[in-house]
């Protein structure tokens, strides 16, 4: 991009029927040291327009009467197709009627026969500040159009993962955004979600011994390949949630199918025979409206988790402890939760009604599957730590080896909760200190950055935690969810601006980081009880 005071040289014609005129205008004024250069010298208008629509021009230089065709009508041809060029006029003091017309035209400027340099120069100059302004203007746009460009993947990867996530906003809104950002996706047809995740011991085999860095490639590599499937089979969009979860929007067009299944086959089969892995993947019902991505996306995780270990049972009578499948579904956040808060009772008392939904599965291979995806449930709240914060997992291969010495069903509970248990004390030790450090940074990259868009997984990566143990610990510090918190940030920042006159109502949209200034003013009278037309006028009366 061209700095300020940057000069291009620029071309300019001369356009005038008398002879001594032009020669004059060549000969005793300074067009270089103006850095111009002069294309051309024509003694009329016709021959001049046509060299224009030949040749680039920046400046014209003419007469107002000519022979052929006059400097009026070659300023409005000129103009037609290159608007940007800058006229200036040359007349006699008998053509006060012509002039009128000659100021119709956008002229630059006028200078009356006979020429006087000094007045030249004045308007020349005018000129040349004009064009460099419009250089310079046109540079930055270019650059601009070039950052989005490059922003575009990242923008579209962070619109799509928001729709994972419940919303207020409108159906209208989601799609002004969707078509903004270019995201392949089309409004009257039904989709399914489609989620691939590695299966537990396929992932703890992968990346159990792995640093962060290799972790990290790995991770890539897989989405590379996921994404190169599905273009294979005609899926245009597709992106990653966060670490080893990637997303697929399936469009089916306008009536149900069983589009998916050949799909989610396929990919099991690639990533089987290219990076040998074994993955689940789980499929929505169709549905029809991005609204429903949310939904759609627990739909597909639920499927997974049918998948993974079976069909669903029956649900739980009233009293009776659900199992299976359903403990699972149940247990997984209770698990988690009582580790992070040290409840050592609930954790074993989960534990122990999980275990016992285990027994039910009639395959032993099931069974140990499920019992190995146990052992390392609680590694999602420990990704990116130091290998001294994480206690019983600071080494995976030697908790396997540990595990696998333990004979059945019972052992095996009787170990994970012992690990459950010194995993929830060591992490109670170091929990104090490390949480008000990680809000802290937290709260200082909300406050920098509340106008771009912001999720718990960029925040949860920046502070080296897990995006649900991050979660956790912030709702506990500030009894607040971090979407909660990201809005008061930003209703905050947008009072302030709405109290300075001078920044324009849809402005403090954009400022504080929403696409739709329709979806801002209902966030805002939600948070405020005001439009923020009402808030601006109360501030100006009061």
């Amino acid at each position: 991009m061209l700095e300020r005071g940057q000069r291009r040289v620029y071309k300019a014609i001369i356009a005038d029927d008398e002879e001594m005129v032009c020669r004059g205008l060549i000969n005793h004024f300074d067009w270089k040291g103006h850095g111009i250069e002069v294309a051309g010298v024509f003694h009329d208008g016709a021959s001049a327009l046509e060299f224009v629509r030949e040749n680039r021009v920046d400046i014209i230089v003419t007469d107002v009467r000519m022979a052929r065709m006059d400097g009026i009508t070659l300023a409005k041809n000129v103009l037609a197709f290159s608007p940007d060029v800058k006229i200036v006029f040359i007349s006699g003091y008998a053509d006060v009627d012509y002039l009128k017309d000659a100021l119709k035209m956008k002229a630059v400027d006028y200078i009356l026969k006979s020429i006087d340099i000094d007045e030249l120069d004045t308007v020349i100059t005018k000129v040349v500040g004009m064009l460099e302004q419009q250089q310079w203007e046109s540079a930055a746009m270019d650059s601009m159009r070039r950052r989005l460009d490059q922003s575009m993947p990242l923008l579209r990867r962070q619109r799509l993962c928001s729709l994972l996530q419940e919303s207020d906003e409108s159906e209208e809104e989601i799609w002004q955004s969707i078509e903004f950002l270019d995201i392949p996706l089309v409004s009257r047809s039904l989709y399914k979600v489609l989620v691939l995740r590695l299966q537990p011991k396929s992932k703890w085999l992968a990346v159990g011994n792995m640093q962060e860095k290799e972790c990290i490639n790995f991770d890539l590599a897989i989405e590379e390949l996921f994404g190169r499937a599905l273009m294979e089979r005609g899926v245009k969009c597709f992106f990653k949630d966060h670490s080893f979860e990637y997303i697929a929007l399936l469009d089916i067009g306008t009536e149900e199918n069983k589009r998916g299944l050949d799909i989610a086959e396929y990919l099991q089969e690639r990533m089987r025979n290219e990076m040998d892995l074994e993955v689940m993947i789980g499929i929505s019902e169709p549905f029809g409206g991005l609204r429903e991505v949310h939904t759609a996306y627990l739909c597909a995780c639920e499927m997974i988790s049918q998948g993974y270990l079976g069909p669903i049972d029956r649900e739980p009578s009233p009293g009776q402890a659900p199992s299976g499948p359903v403990a699972l579904r149940l247990a997984e956040k209770e698990i988690c939760d009582s580790i992070l808060n040290g409840d050592i009772f609930v954790m074993r008392n989960v534990l122990n009604r999980v275990v016992k939904g285990v027994r039910m599965l009639t395959q032993e291979e099931e069974q140990q599957n499920f019992m190995v995806y146990l052992l390392f449930l609680p590694t999602q709240l420990m990704a990116n730590m130091r290998a001294e914060n994480m206690g019983p997992y600071a080494s995976y291969r030697k908790l396997m080896a540990s595990f696998l010495q333990c004979r059945g069903l019972g052992e095996q509970e009787a170990m994970l909760a012992s690990v459950y248990e010194e995993l929830a004390g060591h992490l109670q030790k170091i929990k104090a200190p490390r949480s008000n450090t990680a809000i802290k940074r937290v709260q200082e990259i909300i406050a920098a950055q509340y106008m771009e868009q912001l999720s718990v997984a960029s925040l949860a990566e920046a502070v080296y935690l897990t995006p649900t143990y991050l979660c956790v610990l912030f709702k506990q510090a500030t009894g607040k969810t971090i979407n909660e918190y990201i809005t008061q940030e930003r209703m905050n920042k947008a009072k302030e601006f709405l109290s300075q006159t001078n920044i324009r109502l849809y402005d403090v949209c954009y400022k504080v980081g929403y696409f739709s200034p329709s979806y801002f003013s209902r966030i805002f009278k939600k948070y405020t009880g005001q439009t923020p037309g009402e808030y601006r006028d109360n501030i100006l009366t009061s």
